[in-house]
């Protein structure tokens, strides 16, 4: 199973990472410790929900161009 990993540098360091899918938040130093982090969340939720209670929410992505003045 494939998920999105929204990963979001904080001021005072380190990474805060987020599944759209799962409604998930993790953070981590590194971005492989936050990614690492949301692997491993994400296992303990599914095993938790089992396959009968996963839903998954609809994540719509876009692609936008922008022009920098």
């Amino acid at each position: 199973m494939e998920i999105t990993a929204e990963l979001i540098p904080e001021e005072e360091g380190g990474y805060t990472v987020y599944c759209p899918e799962l409604d998930i938040y993790t953070q981590g130093d590194t971005v492989e410790e936050a990614l690492a982090n949301l692997k491993e969340a994400a296992e303990l939720h599914l095993q938790e929900v089992g396959p009968e209670g996963l839903k998954l929410r609809p994540v719509e992505r876009h692609r936008i161009c922008v022009e920098i003045p």
